[in-house]
């Protein structure tokens, strides 16, 4: 099944492209890698086509024996400068990524990047499926959870300047969509009066006192990468959509990989809310370790700070859910201004907030 989606979706990559062809693809990824031997990735994007080459031996001290080449649509290139922000934040688990350029006559334009493999696979592969998890799969499961509150420990530890504008600009596109689903007579899993409270709690979140961050902007479990025996995060993919944003607006992630999706809907995993607290204690504790201060944790904290700061980040996870999953996508990625028509997304949606 998941070899079939895979064809799938590399066909519908290449479908409405005048050229490259997906053979021309792969011989030019050997050529730029002097390799003599691809393979498609597991886990293919919407908006790029990748494969992994190898070497039969690394050529150079400290180079890898495989290579991974990427073709993407010039709307989800990969900026220098933010996947070099975020490398220095997230450290190895961030591929450093290198421009070759554009495919020749390419029709839409496609850029070409190599980058190193990093090992893990997608944690969408390992992740369980059931309600009930077993000790074993459930102790693995949290540590998957802590290396995630680590990320966004991380990224508060280094808050980015976002001008004025800027802010503004981000914060009147979101109440915009807020009004596109409230004025959606068709649109019923949120109820009007949650939206209308995610609206009143914008401002708060584009205060010169609240954080903005780097944000992924796809931070997905097909982005997310694992080892398959210990669940320990082993990657950052992809950084085609990362921007500055107000914290959270990204851990939604959170809400994804304590649950899963099937033809019946989603469902949450029976142990979600330990895993919930066990993210929000080893936030705090990581927070500490990397010098945040502020937000009320340490020994000195303020009585009810750091539960007002948790239940900002958490009004901005609902945001970031509804954007990623109430609208259809435009061609970078972001949420379009149209109502998403994919039952799974909405399912999902629905789930999330019945609970």
């Amino acid at each position: 099944m998941a070899k079939d989606w895979t064809s799938w979706a590399i066909n519908q990559f290449f479908a409405d492209r005048a050229s490259p062809t997906r053979s021309e693809c792969d011989d030019l990824a050997l050529s730029i890698t002097g390799t003599s031997t691809l393979r498609q990735v597991r886990i293919p994007g919407s908006l790029s086509y990748t494969v992994t080459c190898k070497r039969p031996l690394p050529r150079v001290r400290d180079e890898t024996d495989e290579v991974v080449v990427s073709f993407r649509q010039q709307e989800s290139g990969l900026d220098r400068d933010t996947v070099a922000l975020a490398s220095t934040i997230h450290g190895q688990l961030v591929p450093h990524a290198s421009l070759h350029g554009t495919v020749p006559r390419s029709d839409p334009v496609l850029e070409i990047y190599t980058m190193p493999l990093i090992p893990g696979i997608a944690c969408i592969e390992v992740l369980g499926c059931q309600r009930e998890m077993d000790a074993e799969e459930e102790a693995k499961h949290g540590l998957f959870i802590r290396h995630l509150a680590r990320y966004f420990a991380r990224s508060l530890s280094a808050p980015q300047s976002v001008l004025i504008q800027a802010r503004e600009s981000l914060q009147e596109d979101i109440s915009r969509h807020l009004v596109i689903l409230k004025s959606d007579a068709a649109f019923d899993l949120i109820p009007c009066s949650t939206l209308s409270a995610l609206q009143d709690s914008l401002p708060h979140l584009f205060t010169t006192d609240y954080p903005q961050v780097l944000t992924h902007g796809d931070l997905s479990n097909t982005n997310i990468l694992v080892d398959p025996e210990t669940y320990e995060i082993t990657g950052l993919v992809d950084w085609s959509l990362a921007s500055a944003k107000p914290f959270g607006m990204e851990l939604d992630t959170l809400l994804l990989t304590t649950g899963y999706m099937d033809m019946d809907g989603w469902h949450d995993y029976d142990c979600k809310a330990a895993l919930i607290e066990s993210f929000w204690a080893e936030f705090w504790t990581s927070a500490a370790a990397l010098g945040v201060s502020g937000y009320g944790h340490g020994g000195d904290a303020e009585p009810g700070k750091q539960e007002a700061f948790r239940a900002q980040a958490e009004a901005a996870m609902k945001i970031g859910a509804v954007l990623r999953y109430g609208f259809e996508r435009n061609a970078d990625g972001s949420a379009s201004d149209a109502v998403s028509n994919s039952e799974a997304m909405l399912k999902t949606l629905e789930g999330w907030f019945k609970t």
